[in-house]
């Protein structure tokens, strides 16, 4: 959804730190109700497991009851907000040419210098 532009804040339970360009890796499992949802018609050919796009983080809020309704658009979490959530606010969402294959990792995580090189490479800036 981050690719098509439809959520641009991803919901974290921990606080990011980081600002700046980062790596966007598309998760192992895919939510098949979710994708269907969102207007995927074929999820199984989504990438898995693989870097498929560069992002920046452009600011990090903690969200309360309020804000968590007020970007709900934003994020698409229709679920009651949990304890403890912040929204990371993306912007120049960058699709690469390729996905590259990366073994993911829970939170923000450094990529390897094979990795790192071949996003460069595919990336569309």
């Amino acid at each position: 959804m981050i690719l098509r532009g439809v959520k641009t804040l991803e919901i974290r339970t921990w606080k990011v730190q980081r600002r700046g360009l980062i790596a966007l890796h598309a998760p192992r499992r895919i939510d098949f109700s979710a994708a269907y949802l969102y207007g995927y018609r074929s999820p199984w050919t989504l990438a898995r497991s693989k870097i498929v796009a560069v992002a920046e983080i452009a600011d990090v809020i903690e969200l309360n009851d309020e804000s968590w309704l007020t970007f709900v658009t934003r994020h698409r979490q229709p679920l009651p907000m949990v304890e403890g959530a912040y929204g990371v606010f993306l912007k120049n969402v960058c699709p690469l040419e390729r996905p590259v294959a990366c073994k993911g990792q829970q939170m923000l995580f450094p990529l390897s210098h094979d990795v790192s090189e071949q996003v460069r490479r595919f990336a569309r800036f």
